[in-house]
């Protein structure tokens, strides 16, 4: 065996003929094995000395977001708010021969306030205006907000798909909206659901990605309206994080607001909002109120994913607010079979209702279901409307049993 070059002891090389490592050497090469296995543990660990996995890169901004898990979305550092470049509007991106919204028409009005479904119907392929619209912002210091505009439009009503009034009558046909949620943490996802979905599935994005505006801007173009997801607390709460500024019911009714507000200037264009989370939250009509009045008052409306056990979300919102609460998450089980099921339950919902809204997350295996699914819809004389059509009349879709029966199964859109 070749020994590692070290110094020796040179009187016991004379007088045995062998070399022997001395200890200086021994503790030399103990240390640099130490460090080695620890930089190799690191490598595969957190903070915490636990395995971090699927850690993904929200921003390259040097002082922006930088990343989260997966497994507990939480972020290290927030991303920075939408804001305006002096009078420079953003854009819905390049150019192109696609129809857009007609923002030269006064939508119709009900006492001064623009009603949803009003915006003209769109043709097929149509992309949505950019965002932000003008008048429908004011810039403060932790962004732009949402705002009524003076002419009675409500982000609601303009940042939603334009949809058909429903039939009456002998003519009525069922309808049925999707919300899928969780983009904007990882791009590849997004891009292959906005070729895969049509543009009535309605998307909800997270506060927690720094090119947040860029990717509203590109479902908007093609042509999908989005909500912005609201962080709310979980029943197990801290242990559940569901991130930086969540709602909380243990935090004064203002200090809510604020936070609030810090998630509404992420970025604009959203229709409405949606609970991420939020199994206690929800529970408490108290601390719930005082959000609804506050999304009502800048013209937000709100989407119950409705897989909460004891939500208090009907006893919360004020007389007149646009929200909805979903009948059935589709994917709480993640498997084709499973979503099929779902899907097929959320048909006889609205078969039985008039109207049913479905709530998922941006799996591939998900975006996959509900696109074919779709495109059998009409075969079956079942309209596909955006979330948008479910606020219109300014009450709640009945939930029917599905959606309370999912509480357990659900938890990572709500517990």
């Amino acid at each position: 065996m070749t020994a590692i070059p070290t110094d020796t002891d040179h009187q016991d090389t004379a007088d045995t003929g062998t070399t022997r490592i001395s200890p200086l050497a021994i503790a030399v090469f103990a240390v640099a094995l130490l460090i080695g296995g620890l930089l190799i543990w690191l490598s595969f660990a957190g903070d915490d000395g636990r395995p971090a996995e699927h850690v993904l890169q929200l921003s390259t901004d040097g002082d922006a977001g930088t990343e989260t898990l997966i497994s507990g979305e939480t972020v290290s550092i927030p991303p920075r708010p939408q804001v305006l470049d002096g009078d420079e509007t953003p854009s819905a991106g390049d150019e192109t021969d696609t129809p857009t919204q007609n923002d030269n028409t006064l939508p119709a009005t009900d006492g001064n306030l623009q009603q949803i479904g009003s915006l003209p119907l769109l043709t097929a392929g149509a992309s949505l205006e950019g965002a932000p619209i003008e008048g429908l912002y004011e810039e403060t210091t932790a962004g732009l907000l949402p705002v009524v505009a003076t002419d009675g439009r409500r982000p609601v009503a303009s940042y939603g798909r334009p949809f058909e009034l429903p039939l009456t009558g002998d003519d009525a046909r069922p309808r049925v909206a999707i919300m899928i949620m969780g983009f904007g943490l990882n791009r590849t996802f997004a891009e292959r659901a906005l070729e895969q979905l049509p543009a009535d599935i309605s998307l909800a994005f997270t506060p927690y990605s720094s090119e947040l505006q860029n990717q509203i801007n590109a479902a908007r173009a093609d042509g999908h309206e989005v909500a912005l997801e609201l962080p709310m607390e979980p029943f197990d709460y801290p242990d559940n994080d569901p991130g930086p500024y969540t709602l909380l019911t243990n935090l004064p009714a203002e200090a809510n607001r604020k936070r609030l507000e810090w998630l509404l200037a992420r970025t604009t264009g959203y229709f409405a909002t949606v609970n991420r989370q939020g199994g206690r939250f929800l529970s408490e009509s108290e601390s719930l109120a005082p959000i609804m009045t506050a999304l009502m008052e800048r013209g937000v409306g709100f989407v119950d994913t409705g897989d909460g056990a004891r939500n208090a979300t009907e006893d919360a919102v004020p007389e007149g607010f646009n929200w909805a609460v979903g009948n059935r998450v589709v994917d709480a089980a993640k498997s084709p079979r499973q979503i099929d099921k779902a899907l097929a339950d959320l048909e006889e919902a609205a078969r039985d209702n008039g109207m049913a809204v479905g709530i998922g997350t941006a799996l591939p295996i998900t975006v996959e279901r509900v696109a074919q699914w779709a495109e059998s819809l009409a075969e079956k004389g079942i309209d596909l409307v955006p979330v948008s059509a479910a606020l219109a009349h300014g009450t709640s879709v009945p939930a029917g049993n599905d959606a309370t029966s999912q509480a357990d199964a659900s938890g990572d859109l709500n517990e």
